[in-house]
C-alpha cells in the first residue's frame, strides 16, 4: 500500500474526499486541515490522481509525518527522526530539488525549513545509498515535497511537480475571477451529475462553468499539458505511459451537458468563450450574453436543477443599492425557474445582502462553511426553498 498527500484550499477537504473516491479504490482516508491523506494500492492510482483530480493543488506520495515546533531547530530534529527508517533507495537519484510550502505561525520560512530539510535529507541518501545528490532546480531527477501546515508536517515526492490549481486554460480573466480550485468545490457542493440542468449567471471568466463541465465530461484537467507532470518522468511509470493514458483519456464523454453560462457584458462572455475552448470543453458547454434579470425567458417554470455562482461582491466601490437590486433579482428569478427541490449554491465574501433577498422570495440558508483562498476567505452558502 501506499499514501497519498493531498494538498488543498483549507475548508475544501471533504470536496477532496469526495472527488477521491470517484477516481481511485483508496481506503484509511484521514482528512487535517488544508490536505487529504488516504491509502492506494498502486503507484499508477496516484498518478490518476494528479491527472485528474480538480480538487487539489499538489499530490504527494507520502512517506513521512513529523511533527512541527515553533523552532527550526526543533522541526528539524523531528524531520530526522521520522525519516531514519525509510528505504529511499528507489527515489535516490543523482540530481533533485526540494520543494517546500509552509503556513502558519513559526519562526521559520519556506525557504528555511527546505533547505535545511534537504542537507538532512541528501546526507542520509548518501550514507544509505552512497549516492551523492547535487541540486537541480530546472531539471532534476527526484523532486521531493516538505509542506508545513500549523503543527503538522508532511515529506514525499511530489507527482504533480507545480501547482495544478492553476489551470492553463485559464488566460482571459475576470477581475474578480477564483480561484480553479475555488470554483470547482462551489460547483460540487451543487451536487452536479450529466443529467442536470446547471445555471451560472454571473459566469465571469466562466471557471465554475469549466469546472463543472470537466467534472460532467469525465474530461482530464491535465490532458494539454500532462507532460509537465512529474510522474511522467519516474522510472516506474514510463513503461506504463502510453497505456496509461490511453485508459485514463478514453473515459471522457462526448456528449453535449446542460450547463448554462450566462453574463450580462460581451467582454466577459468572449473571455469564457475563449477559456472553454483552451480547456477542451467550448463545445459541450452553452454560453450566452444574458442579463440575469432575463433567466426567466430562457427556461420553463421549475425547469432548473442548480444555480451555481460567484455573484457581484459587496466593496467599498460598489453601489449597496444596485448590488441589493442585483441578488433579488436572482433570487426573483430563482423562485420562477428552478425546481420544487432546486439548490442556489453561492461563493462570496460576505451573504448578508444575499441572505436578506433570499428571505425576500422565500430561500433560506440550509448549510454555509468558510472556504480558504490563498488569503482570500470566502463563504460557501446553499438556499433552498423554504417549506
Amino acid at each position: 500500500m501506499h499514501k497519498a498527500l493531498l494538498i488543498t484550499n483549507k475548508g475544501a477537504e471533504s470536496i477532496v474526499e469526495k472527488e477521491v473516491k470517484g477516481l481511485v479504490k483508496c481506503k484509511n482516508i484521514k482528512k487535517n486541515d488544508s490536505c487529504v491523506i488516504c491509502e492506494v494500492k498502486d503507484l499508477l492510482e496516484i498518478c490518476r490522481l494528479a491527472y485528474r483530480a480538480q480538487s487539489v493543488s499538489r499530490v504527494i506520495l507520502l512517506l513521512a509525518e513529523f511533527k512541527v515546533e515553533t523552532k527550526l531547530e526543533k522541526t528539524l530534529a523531528n524531520f530526522k527522526k521520522s525519516i531514519e527508517k525509510l528505504d529511499l533507495k528507489e527515489w535516490s537519484k543523482k540530481t533533485a530539488k526540494v520543494k517546500s510550502k509552509r503556513l502558519g505561525e513559526h519562526e521559520f520560512n519556506s525557504v528555511d525549513i527546505g533547505t535545511e530539510a534537504g542537507k538532512i535529507l541528501f546526507n542520509k541518501i548518501k550514507e544509505k545509498n552512497k549516492i551523492i545528490v547535487k541540486v537541480n532546480y530546472k531539471n532534476p531527477e527526484m523532486i521531493f515535497y516538505i509542506y508545513v501546515y500549523d503543527n503538522k508536517g508532511y515529506f514525499g515526492i511530489d507527482f504533480s511537480g507545480f501547482d495544478l490549481s492553476k489551470r492553463q486554460y485559464k488566460i482571459f480573466n475576470h477581475p474578480e475571477s477564483l480561484n480553479s480550485i475555488s470554483g470547482y468545490v462551489a460547483a460540487k457542493e451543487a451536487d452536479i451529475d450529466e443529467k442536470k440542468v446547471i445555471i451560472d449567471p454571473f459566469m465571469g471568466s466562466g471557471v465554475i462553468v469549466i469546472e463543472a463541465a470537466l467534472d460532467v465530461l469525465k474530461f482530464p484537467i491535465r490532458y494539454y499539458d500532462k507532460e509537465k507532470l512529474f510522474f511522467t518522468k519516474l522510472d516506474f511509470f514510463k513503461k506504463q505511459r502510453k497505456k496509461f493514458f490511453e485508459d485514463e483519456d478514453k473515459k471522457t464523454s462526448d456528449k453535449k451537458t446542460n450547463i448554462y453560462g450566462y453574463d450580462a457584458q460581451l467582454r466577459y462572455l468572449k473571455a469564457t468563450q475563449k477559456n472553454s475552448k483552451l480547456a477542451g470543453v467550448n463545445k459541450k458547454i452553452n454560453l450566452s450574453k444574458v442579463s440575469v434579470e432575463w433567466l426567466d425567458t430562457k427556461f420553463e417554470k421549475n425547469s432548473v436543477d442548480v444555480i451555481v455562482t460567484d455573484p457581484p461582491r459587496y466593496g467599498i466601490n460598489r453601489n449597496i443599492s444596485k448590488l441589493k437590486k442585483t441578488y433579488n433579482e436572482l433570487f426573483y428569478q430563482a423562485e420562477y425557474i428552478l425546481k420544487k427541490s432546486g439548490l442556489i449554491v453561492i461563493i462570496t465574501r460576505d451573504f448578508k445582502l444575499l441572505e436578506e433577498s433570499a428571505k425576500n422570495h422565500k430561500f433560506k440558508i440550509s448549510e454555509k462553511y468558510i472556504l480558504n483562498q490563498g488569503k482570500d476567505i470566502f463563504n460557501i452558502i446553499k438556499f433552498q426553498r423554504e417549506k
